[in-house]
């Protein structure tokens, strides 16, 4: 493995429930580009040593791409969930979204009927999802405007890949 300064490392996760982790090489400290490197975590802030292992890939910084090199960029959001049960049968939700360009933020809201069965668990579950399905859309709206920005013209950005609205 070789790397150079402002290349970037992603140490890939063995287990589904595991995050990825990104860092920037900041100090190659081996021979001709060789571990070890001093990495700055983007996901924690935080800068350590690392020898890397079999799970580890570098991609070049930014200052050695030429046109669209493949190879995937990894990269990780921080997504926090609150979720309050009122006493009158109504849970609010609020989800944050930190997409380490910005904070993105939503309400979703569940009643519960008169005569219903009390199941806080079902609130949650549509209040959260109801929150999430803001979310999305406002990711969406922010989307397109951020390629209104880039473009210089109004856009729309449809819902799903292949057009459709689901």
């Amino acid at each position: 493995m070789k790397a150079a300064v402002g290349d970037r490392i992603a140490i890939l996760s063995r287990h589904l429930d595991e995050t990825v982790r990104e860092g920037e090489i900041v100090e190659v400290h081996g021979a001709g580009g060789d571990p070890p490197y001093v990495v700055h975590w983007l996901d924690s802030g935080h800068t350590g040593v690392l020898f890397p292992g079999p799970d580890a890939r570098v991609r070049p910084g930014e200052h050695d791409r030429v046109g669209g090199i493949g190879g995937g960029r990894a990269k990780q959001w921080q997504v926090s969930v609150a979720v309050v049960e009122y006493d009158t049968g109504e849970t609010k939700a609020h989800v944050i979204a930190h997409t380490g360009q910005r904070v993105l933020q939503s309400h979703g809201r569940a009643r519960r009927l008169v005569g219903d069965t009390d199941a806080p668990e079902i609130g949650d579950e549509v209040a959260v999802g109801r929150a999430f399905l803001a979310l999305g859309e406002e990711l969406l709206d922010q989307a397109a405007r951020d390629v209104e920005d880039v473009e210089g013209h109004r856009t729309v950005v449809r819902r799903s890949e292949d057009g459709s609205a689901g």
